[in-house]
């Protein structure tokens, strides 16, 4: 296992990684690790300070590279992929919480609205190569130790020549500029090695293991967490959630699309959907429920051609290798 370590030489991780993973304690910019001390309550409340509402206003969709070859076979074999499933766990109480409605992506021919998910946020990260701020979208996600959050690889790692990204925070329910739920800066980024070194789209799959809020709340007790799904059929009926950020989405809430999911090549999915930039790590759920605003994780927003097909998401296929990365995410302290 190689496992890139930032330059503050943090320890590795507590746990064996699977082959194919990498897990780094997540890094922050040099103005941020300046002000902070070793202890973790003030190391979360620098990098939430280095968030302010002008910085995350500000804050730009990532240009990822377009996945050129979708359906082009991969090596692993998702043949054996085993069906695996983690329950999703409601927060506390849902009483007195008013959802609003998702915006619904502009070419989706549906005659349904989707109440917003509390587990379902916007990411905020500094990319440490070019210096710039970044968004991204993500979903907490059930297990034991109840802080995972699910995005994609390329929100936490800049692939190929890039770097891991800095100042990682994921704010649930993000809502027009309000936190209603807090700010979660993460502990751990973790993604596979074929993302980090390759840009292989197959493995464009990240989780993070997060702090405790500024208040001092754990994240799936404050805003519940979806369930977490491997080895399924490709072709299902999903909902997609996340903060696309480009023309004509404001970026300052949840947009959703819904539709049956299909095979591309080996190791990918692929689903119609005209959400833009900024939608990237937002989660693909299966089996939705409106009023509890939990489902099931089945993949990840990765990528889309804004040239050729700009209303066309893939996602990896989570198979077996996911379920690893998924359970070592949770383990590692």
């Amino acid at each position: 296992m190689v496992v890139n370590a930032p330059a503050s030489g943090a320890a590795e991780p507590s746990v064996k990684a699977p082959a194919e993973a990498v897990a780094v304690p997540a890094p922050v910019s040099p103005d941020v690790a300046q002000v902070m001390s070793t202890a973790r309550k003030a190391r979360t409340e620098a990098v939430v300070a280095y968030w302010t509402e002008e910085r995350m206003r500000k804050a730009i969709p990532v240009s990822e590279s377009p996945n050129k070859n979708p359906t082009q076979d991969s090596p692993s074999d998702v043949q054996s992929a085993v069906p695996r499933s983690v329950q999703p766990a409601a927060p506390p109480s849902l009483k007195g919480v008013e959802r609003g409605k998702a915006g619904r992506g502009t070419s989706q021919n549906v005659n349904v609205l989707v109440n917003a998910s509390i587990a379902v946020g916007k990411v905020f990260y500094r990319n440490a190569v070019d210096g710039l701020d970044y968004v991204c979208s993500a979903g907490a996600v059930n297990s034991p130790s109840r802080r995972i959050v699910s995005t994609a690889g390329h929100c936490v790692h800049g692939s190929s020549g890039g770097n891991w990204h800095q100042n990682w925070v994921f704010v649930p329910y993000y809502n027009y500029g309000n936190r209603p739920y807090g700010t979660f800066a993460a502990n751990w980024l973790i993604s596979f090695n074929g993302w980090i070194n390759n840009s292989n789209f197959d493995y464009d799959v990240g989780f993070v293991k997060t702090f405790n809020n500024e208040w001092g709340q754990l994240l799936v007790d404050t805003v519940g967490g979806h369930g977490f799904q491997t080895g399924q059929p490709k072709s299902r009926f999903m909902t997609m959630l996340g903060y696309p950020s480009e023309s004509p989405y404001p970026g300052d809430w949840q947009y959703f699309c819904q539709g049956t999911t299909s095979a591309s090549g080996s190791n990918q999915i692929t689903m119609g959907c005209p959400l833009t930039r900024g939608q990237s790590g937002g989660p693909w759920l299966w089996s939705y429920d409106d009023s509890t605003g939990l489902g099931y994780v089945n993949g990840t927003s990765s990528t889309l051609d804004r040239i050729v097909n700009p209303t066309q998401w893939w996602s990896p296929y989570f198979d077996n290798p996911d379920w690893d990365l998924f359970n070592y995410a949770d383990q590692i302290s």
